[in-house]
């Protein structure tokens, strides 16, 4: 066999493999025909692709004459090692909190069998960014944020984690005593779910928004160069120290909403959409998630 062969027979396997990973048992498969045009073979070569698929279990096909060709049974795990998929690359937060190195540790856990890997960056408009231009395949993000691209763009929850598996809790973060002396708030238009929830608590009020780092708020709020910021409530005890006190956002559904993890792909991405679905165990990645939080397991990721 010529290694011309070989080489061709391995791009009609991994390419009818991709195909394959988007489809279920029930779903129609195109013609060999089709297949072959589109991935510019011999149909010969895709035959044999499909048929090599079929003896090794990988999936079983019920063909049904002029009607066409049904999956009966297929194993997306399986096809993962025939797919040939260089990497995957996952858009996260910049790890600065453990829940954020639980979900990191946990999500790496569970591909492990896949070259998989991260870019974390500040705000979540730039992951989303960067997932509907291609850069990356998948984005985790609150739903809270998700939810303003769900409409407009072209993104879909692919999985839903839950709350306080991004963010604890957001609170009102002030000096002590100076709740009713507030005049201005800082507020960080990369993190849209704290401009979001600072925009609805300010509401109709005379307060002025000051542009902030998300992370220099605490520290801001110490100098007086704001007066409060709406923050993600970790150590209380840390907040006492510094002369600083909270107060809940009293009913609000965005407050729930930035609290739960939400992992997004591109709507028309049905392969990363179903690897996320082979692949992820909710269950097993919050236990790995919360076992960080807690210090029971070091963080790799």
């Amino acid at each position: 066999m010529s290694k011309t062969f070989i080489k061709k027979e391995g791009i009609a396997q991994s390419f009818l493999a991709r195909y394959l990973l988007a489809l279920h048992s029930g779903s129609r498969l195109k013609t060999i025909d089709e297949l072959a045009r589109e991935c510019e073979l011999s149909v010969g070569l895709m035959q044999s692709a499909l048929k090599d698929l079929e003896s090794l279990g990988t999936l079983k096909v019920v063909r049904r004459g002029r009607n066409g060709s049904f999956i009966d049974t297929i194993d997306h795990k399986q096809l993962l090692q025939f797919a040939n998929i260089d990497n995957v690359v996952c858009a996260m937060p910049l790890p600065y909190a453990r829940v954020y190195e639980g979900l990191a540790s946990g999500l790496k856990a569970q591909f492990i069998d896949m070259p998989f890997y991260f870019a974390h960056m500040r705000g979540a408009d730039i992951r989303v960014e960067c997932l509907e231009n291609g850069i990356y395949d998948l984005a985790v993000t609150s739903r809270l944020a998700a939810e303003q691209h769900l409409k407009q763009g072209n993104i879909y929850i692919a999985l839903s984690l839950g709350q306080q598996t991004y963010a604890e809790q957001h609170k009102l973060i002030f000096r002590q005593g100076q709740e009713q002396n507030i005049r201005r708030i800082g507020i960080d238009s990369t993190s849209a779910d704290q401009k979001i929830m600072t925009e609805e608590w300010v509401g109709g009020r005379d307060i002025e928004f000051v542009e902030v780092s998300y992370h220099e708020c605490l520290n801001k709020i110490v100098s007086g160069y704001i007066d409060a910021a709406i923050w993600n409530v970790g150590q209380g005890e840390t907040l006492a120290a510094l002369g600083l006190t909270t107060s809940a956002l009293s009913g609000s559904e965005s407050c729930y909403k930035a609290s739960e993890a939400v992992i997004l792909t591109r709507k028309d991405d049905k392969q990363i959409q179903q690897l996320v679905n082979t692949m992820l165990n909710r269950d097993a990645l919050l236990l790995h998630q919360q076992q960080v939080v807690l210090g029971q397991i070091e963080p790799t990721y």
